[in-house]
Formats: C-alpha cells, sequence, structure tokens
C-alpha cells in the first residue's frame, strides 16, 4: 500500500471513528380515531428534545375544537418548559356526524440551532406558526359516529 492511499484509509477510519450525534425533537397527539356522541374523551400533547446545548421547549401551544374548528378551547400555553411536558385534557364529544380537531405547535430555543421547529427547521413566526401549519405544527381529528 502506498503512502496515500494509507493516508485516505486513515482519514476514513478517524471520520468513522466520531460518533455523530443528531437531536431527537418530538411533537405528538394522543387521541382516538374515532368517538361516539356525548361520551367522555381524552387528549394528550406531548414535546421533547434531547439536545444537551441549553435548548428546551420553549413554547408549547395546544387547543382542541368540538365544533369542527369554529371555535377553540386551550388545552395549554407553555412557556420555557424544560426539556419534556406533557399536557392532558377531558371533554365530551358532541353530535354524531362532527369533527373534533386538536393542534398543537412547539418551538425549541435557547440551543444552538436557535429557534426551530420538531424537523429541525428555522421557525416561520410569521408563517407557519401564525396558523397551527407543519411543520411548527400538528393536528389530529377525532370523528364523532
Amino acid at each position: 500500500m502506498n503512502k496515500l492511499s494509507a493516508r485516505a484509509l486513515l482519514f476514513i477510519l478517524s471520520l468513522a471513528a466520531v460518533p455523530a450525534f443528531a437531536i431527537d425533537r418530538v411533537v405528538s397527539i394522543t387521541a382516538p380515531a374515532e368517538t361516539r356522541p356525548g361520551v367522555p374523551v381524552h387528549v394528550s400533547v406531548m414535546a421533547s428534545t434531547d439536545a444537551i446545548d441549553g435548548e428546551q421547549i420553549g413554547f408549547l401551544h395546544a387547543q382542541y375544537s368540538i365544533d369542527g374548528g369554529k371555535t377553540w378551547v386551550g388545552i395549554c400555553f407553555e412557556e420555557k418548559a424544560g426539556p419534556i411536558l406533557e399536557r392532558g385534557v377531558d371533554f365530551t364529544a358532541g353530535d354524531a356526524g362532527t369533527k373534533i380537531l386538536v393542534r398543537v405547535r412547539a418551538a425549541f430555543r435557547g440551543g444552538k440551532a436557535g429557534d426551530v421547529d420538531y424537523k429541525g427547521g428555522t421557525i416561520k413566526w410569521d408563517e407557519s406558526w401564525g396558523n397551527f401549519r407543519a411543520p411548527a405544527g400538528k393536528f389530529a381529528i377525532i370523528y364523532v359516529r
């Protein structure tokens, strides 16, 4: 083996020896897919980050609507919530044929990445954040049958 190929091999091996650390950010909604009219419903929302550079859940906002999105009721509006947070709410399903909507948005802040969504993308405060759209937001639909 010549000196050039030996150096190239050592370089490649040194890159493989460096561990790659990816930050895992999670935003989730746990809710039933469907329910019956007048039945109690439990919904929970959760956000977390495993970043070790000071990043935390800067904002976690969640709401639900039992009238298909005409009106919204707050589940939580948290700020500087630390690395993990879960909140839940109980309510009664409405009439058959309606949809219960749940929406949540999270911004992770305080770390080297700046203000980011759960995918690591920069928060677009005037766009997706303002109206709960992806990637900052997630939705769930519960069908009342």
